[in-house]
């Protein structure tokens, strides 16, 4: 079941049970789960828990009372990851949220039902639209603010999103740096070398991951060379004082050149979908296993360029209707015909008609 159209102002709004939801908002989404047969959860109010039992786990109600048998059976097919902690689940199999939980990060962590899943794919939809829609305009004001060197915030903010969008650069936010993982915004001058015109980046990333990064755009690597000059590579003077280009103000840049509420992770996301679509469009599969097949490399090939598992790509950077799609033998080459949009490549135009709905 597709969500439909109505649903598509709401995109930019989620329900997660831990953040805010006008009323309004709230209330088309009750109406739409009373559709699906669901109700809204707060995760707050969940009064089934985890706990370590012998060499696994067992799951009991906050009061120390067991689950139904039924209840069990169905937590238990949720699958939820050993390595979460804090998890809770929802007491009614008919919740839009059936279990949170921390990941090793300590992040808040989900997983929905299954029909929920058709909402959240539509907001992914929505936000990919937009940015996509947005992103020539991110282009073009990204190499103006670049002609001035990169010693104050815009023209610095500016090379970092340049090298997010060329080699999907994690932001670099803060709390991985403390645990040893950098993004774009937290590199150090050690992670970088310069051999004539070509940048070389080798370092720790997310998970403590190598990530091994070349940059050979003249006009980027002409700047990386003023930076390493730094500790830190993305910092500016400021009234006298060193500041860091933290990961939120390249959010910030984003959203004032963009006049959208784009982030740095989209980038990461938009070409994650557009090169999975450009390697599996026109792709003839007659069999399942062949299809199968095809998916597994399409999700290999993007993931070398994520640097992230397969596994992890197909979940979070691709966006489920490609492989949807082309499972239902709809994913043509014609998506990638020309003439391109302007500001967008081919596999990027090809992403945007898809998701408009063209075949």
């Amino acid at each position: 079941m597709r969500v439909t159209r109505r649903w598509n102002s709401l995109a930019a709004i989620t329900f997660l049970g831990n953040r805010h939801v006008e009323t309004t908002v709230k209330r088309g989404y009750e109406d739409y789960a009373e559709e699906l047969g669901l109700k809204l959860v707060d995760p707050a109010d969940f009064t089934l828990i985890r706990t370590p039992f012998k060499k696994g786990f067992r799951y009991k109600r906050i009061d120390g009372k067991p689950l139904s048998p039924k209840d069990e059976a169905r937590i238990v097919a949720l699958v939820i990851p050993p390595a979460w902690t804090d998890v809770r689940c929802c007491g009614s199999a008919k919740g839009h949220i059936q279990a949170v939980g921390q990941d090793v990060l300590g992040r808040r962590q989900y997983i929905y039902h299954p029909k929920w899943e058709n909402v959240r794919n539509s907001m992914k939809t929505n936000r990919l639209l937009a940015f996509g829609k947005a992103l020539p305009r991110i282009r073009k004001r990204v190499m103006r603010d670049m002609r001035s060197k990169p010693t104050s915030g815009k023209p610095l903010a500016a090379l970092a999103i340049k090298l997010i969008d060329q080699k999907a650069f994690r932001a670099g936010h803060e709390k991985y740096a403390k645990d040893g993982g950098r993004g774009i915004a937290s590199l150090k001058s050690t992670d970088l070398k310069i051999d004539g015109n070509t940048a070389s980046f080798v370092f720790a990333g997310k998970s403590k991951k190598t990530n091994e990064i070349t940059i050979k755009d003249p006009s980027a690597v002409k700047r990386l060379r003023l930076l390493k000059r730094r500790g830190r590579l993305f910092q500016y003077k400021d009234e006298n004082r060193w500041r860091k280009l933290h990961a939120g103000k390249l959010n910030e840049y984003l959203r004032e050149i963009s006049g959208s509420k784009v982030s740095a992770k989209d980038f990461r996301t938009f070409h994650g979908s557009a090169r999975a679509l450009a390697f599996l469009a026109g792709i003839e599969a007659q069999s399942e296993s062949a299809r199968k097949r095809a998916v597994a490399a399409a999700m290999r090939h993007v993931s070398e360029f994520l640097r992230n598992t397969p596994a992890v790509t197909r979940s979070s950077y691709v966006h489920p209707l490609i492989i949807e799609s082309f499972n239902a033998g709809e994913l043509g080459g014609a998506l990638l015909r020309s003439p391109h949009r302007k500001g967008l490549s081919g596999p990027e135009t090809g992403l945007m008609r898809l998701l408009e709905g063209e075949r």
